[in-house]
């Protein structure tokens, strides 16, 4: 890809964060279903009656980071999502479960605090061969009284690409709410 177009700075708000974020199986979404035009996914196709499940996760603990680098002539972005889950109790275990043990990997959508809603764990060039995995569970009680007690859970994957924005879909068409 050549550089084809100036970028100016723009002074509008950018704000840091992640507002939600939710999870589908892998196995739920169909190969080839995801399309990108104009750099923007504007079709994401699930299997019939299959849908994302929001993870709801303490305020300002959900962070997405994507870090690329040049490797032997071929870019490789790992993308990373991160929660913390507060509490220790049966249904956030099965939820913890549910998620990190899917081993044939998951997708993610994460909508950031500006409202932009990106797809994580597909990659144009690879569709659904390198899905999110866990990459960490780390579970206590913490010490003292005031300490968190919880989760923090981090998916990842590597891709050949960023991650894409996606246009033209809503949370709410895609998701389950929590």
């Amino acid at each position: 890809m050549a550089i084809t177009a100036n970028l100016a700075d723009s002074c509008s708000a950018n704000s840091g964060g992640i507002r939600r974020v939710a999870f589908i199986s892998k196995e739920d979404v169909a190969e080839g279903a995801i399309s990108v035009t104009a750099g923007e996914i504007n079709t994401i196709t699930l299997a019939t009656g299959k849908e994302f499940f929001s993870y709801d996760a303490e305020q300002d603990t959900i962070e997405w980071r994507e870090n690329g680098e040049m490797v032997n002539g071929s870019l490789k972005y790992t993308e990373e999502i991160e929660l913390y889950i507060r509490g220790n109790n049966k249904t956030n275990r099965d939820a913890i479960v549910a998620l990190v043990e899917d081993l044939c990997g998951v997708l993610a959508i994460v909508e950031d605090s500006n409202g932009t809603i990106f797809l994580l764990g597909w990659s144009e060039d690879l569709d659904l061969d390198r899905p999110l995995k866990m990459a960490s569970d780390a579970s206590g009680s913490g010490k003292e009284l005031t300490d968190l007690a919880g989760s923090t859970i981090t998916m990842a994957c590597m891709s050949p690409t960023k991650a894409f924005p996606i246009t033209g879909i809503t949370w709410a068409t895609l998701t389950t709410p929590a």
